[in-house]
């Protein structure tokens, strides 16, 4: 699968990217139909999310691509102390012109994917149609979620052993789904956790955690820049996404 190089004087980025084409890029999307831009969730990459690209509803009607954030995946970048959901968008913009997509639907998951996506749209919402928010975030940490992050940072990156790290784990589960009875999917995650981004890969996880930890909220001027349809989905198994949280945004 392809990638966009995104180079500039003092940073570097390769952000990943998967398609539903035949040729796995950008090349062979049918211009007949309208293009969908998926962001994966937290703590997790682009390869999530293909139970969306096999779903037929989408893959049958929609040209679809989906992005690794710079910390996440197989995308690459250098660390930077200047990374934040602005950088995020920036990144999304510039690959999406880059690739000369046309203005596109988009459907983000969770804290650094929606928030990043509200900051494309109120910068460049001509590249635009439609936003799909699922599990919205606060407009900033909450306290006891920011404290949940910090023990979960020294968990995660500090780990002794695989016993430790399988822990911090279980735990991110838990933290991330509301569940600790899904032995399967806790599995699944740990095991993707261990290849991508163990202890020794500390950098990306303390970049990534401290985007969510240091974000700022949206002005109200650049709400008013949002236009476009949105819609929002809120589950209920987590209290970190209750149902309020959510309205705030619609209140906006």
């Amino acid at each position: 699968m392809p990638s966009v190089q995104l180079p500039s004087h003092d940073d570097y980025v390769s952000i990943w990217y998967i398609t539903n084409s035949a040729y796995g890029n950008v090349g062979s999307f049918d211009p007949e139909k309208p293009t969908v831009v998926l962001l994966h969730p937290l703590f997790l990459d682009s390869s999530w999310l293909t139970k969306h690209f096999d779903d037929p509803r989408l893959s049958s009607e929609y040209n679809l691509i989906a992005f690794d954030q710079r910390t996440s995946g197989r995308s690459r970048c250098r660390p930077s102390a200047f990374h934040d959901c602005y950088v995020d968008a920036a990144d999304l913009a510039s690959a999406i012109q880059a690739l000369f997509l046309p203005p596109a639907h988009f459907i983000a998951f969770e804290s650094v994917s929606v928030n990043s996506v509200l900051r494309l749209t109120a910068l460049w919402p001509e590249l635009v149609l439609s936003l799909t928010l699922c599990n919205v975030p606060p407009p900033t940490e909450l306290k006891w979620v920011f404290h949940a992050y910090d023990e979960l940072l020294q968990l995660w990156c500090y780990a002794p052993d695989l016993d430790s790290f399988e822990h911090a784990g279980s735990e991110v589960v838990t933290f991330m789904t509301g569940e600790n009875d899904n032995v399967d999917l806790q599995d699944n995650l740990i095991a993707y956790w261990e290849k991508i981004t163990p202890p020794a890969k500390r950098l990306r996880i303390v970049e990534l955690i401290n985007i969510l930890m240091n974000r700022t909220k949206l002005s109200k001027k650049e709400l008013a820049r949002i236009k476009c349809p949105v819609f929002i989905i809120q589950v209920r198994f987590t209290i970190y996404t209750l149902p309020p949280l959510s309205l705030c945004l619609c209140e906006e």
